[in-house]
Parts: structure tokens; sequence; C-alpha cells
């Protein structure tokens, strides 16, 4: 694993990243890997080891407004895919395919939708958020005041979940010493460092119009993979589904006796051999 890196980028924020699996080369085979809700690249971690055996280089990025990546005033979910051909192109990789985890998910169709298909070759959706006006029904109910709040006040209160978790993800959270759960706290203490501007926003964001619609996604058959467990109440599994519906071409995996952070964890292996596969191809 790399230390954390960061880039100027051509406006003059900084991005942080870090790599995970292989060490950097053009040629190895590339995942653009985007984080929950809230985090930081640190979350790339929990795929190291998957990554390194499948010979793949996965570069977790810190998006604006969390942890070292400067915060971009007015930003939009279709503002990040330049953020990420940036990195791309300063890394020397052509071709790369993108994976989503929770809050990450919009941010990998958006790349679905800016990114020609000739460098983005394959998208992986876990557990991911989707557009709320797909339906709400079965998301804990703080989840759903956290994107109406964000929509009209610049705050953010955070709010503890731990207590009301399907036992399935809090099994996930103490497995391995409680390794995920170190993982997404350390990440989410990060992202959180600079002050809650960021993710005030990102909710904002996400509780908005995206600017474009899941049915403009031009996808081939293959290239994109959403995944979902059954006994998700951050994001309820029907929200998987109607998307898939209306994403030509899209591949939903629905896991029926999983949740949100299980889901992720049970599937590490299954990700990298679907990603490595796009990447083949």
């Amino acid at each position: 694993m790399s230390e954390s890196q960061v880039i100027t980028l051509p406006d003059g924020r900084s991005l942080c990243y870090s790599t995970f699996g292989t060490s950097i080369h053009p040629d190895r085979p590339t995942v653009f890997y985007f984080h929950g809700f809230p985090g930081t690249h640190h979350e790339g971690e929990l795929f190291h080891e998957a990554a390194s055996q499948k010979g793949i280089q996965l570069i977790a990025i810190t998006r604006p407004g969390f942890g070292g990546s400067t915060y971009q005033p007015n930003r939009t979910l279709l503002s990040f895919p330049q953020d990420v051909l940036a990195l791309a192109d300063h890394l020397n990789i052509q071709r790369f395919a993108v994976a989503g985890i929770s809050g990450g998910g919009p941010y990998a169709l958006a790349c679905v939708k800016a990114i020609p298909p000739a460098r983005l070759l394959g998208t992986v959706v876990i557990c991911g958020m989707y557009p709320l006006k797909l339906g709400t029904t079965g998301m804990m109910l703080a989840n759903r005041m956290l994107f109406y709040v964000a929509s009209w006040t610049t705050w953010l209160a955070m709010v503890d979940n731990f207590k009301t978790i399907p036992a399935v993800d809090w099994a996930a959270f103490q497995e391995d010493e409680g390794r995920i759960l170190k993982v997404v706290l350390k990440s989410g203490r990060e992202a959180l460092q600079p002050g809650p501007e960021g993710a005030a926003w990102e909710a904002y964001l996400f509780g908005s119009e995206w600017g474009f619609e899941l049915e403009e996604l031009e996808v081939q058959k293959g290239r994109l993979v959403l995944w979902h467990g059954g006994k998700d109440v951050n994001v309820p599994l029907g929200m998987a589904e109607t998307a898939a519906k209306l994403i030509p071409n899209a591949e939903l995996r629905a896991e029926q006796e999983e949740g949100h952070i299980s889901l992720m964890a049970r599937t590490v292996d299954e990700m990298i051999d679907t990603l490595g596969n796009m990447l083949k191809a």
C-alpha cells in the first residue's frame, strides 16, 4: 500500500489518493475506487489483498471537500469525472475501470456518463446510492432526513446509525478483529477533519437532480454491474432494482441475505475478479 499522495489539478485544487494492490505502472490493469459517504481514499485498504492477488492496481481517490482534497464550491456529480481523468493522465493511465461503494456509486455512474468508453472499460457499483426519485421505501429514517434536510440547509449533523444497522452488518463490522469498522472509522474521521462543508454539499447533491438521467447512460453489455443486498437499510434493494431496469445493459446482482456493509465484505474477491475480467475484455 502506498502512502497518501497529492496532485495539483489544473484549477489549483489538491486531490488526494493512494494506491493499493500492485504498485503504479501505466500498463497494469487499473481500477479507480470511489469511497463511501463520508470517507476518504483510506477505504481502499479493504481491497488491497484481493487486488494484489489479481495483479490489479487500485487507486482510491478522496473526493473534493473530504480529508486533504480541496473543497470545490458548487461542484456537481459530473465535475468529478474530470478529476478522475486528470489523475489518470497524470499517471499515464489510458484505460481503466471504476468501482463506487455506497456514496461512491453516483460518481461511478457519472463516469459512465462523462468518460468515453474507449477509456472507461468497466464499472461496478456496490450497495450504491441512487436518485431519491426511484423511491426510498425501506431506507432508514436518518438517511432520508439527511438527504432531504441537506437540500435547504448549509450544515450537516452526523448521525450515529450503528445501533440500528442490521445484525448481518454488525457481524461484518466485528469480523477479523473489527478490521472493516476500524477502516471505516479512520476514513470517516479524516473525511470530516476540514469541517462539515464537504459532507453537507455531497448530501445535497445526492438529494438533488443529478445532472443526468439513468436512461441516458450508454453501456455495453457486460460493462456495468450493480451489486446490492436485500437487507440493506442504508439504500434499499428496490432502488437498485429500478436503476437496473432503467440503465440499458446493466446487470443486477442481488444478494438477498446481505446488508450494506456485509455485501462489501462478502464480495471483495468477486468484485475484483469482475473488474479484472472487464479490463481483460
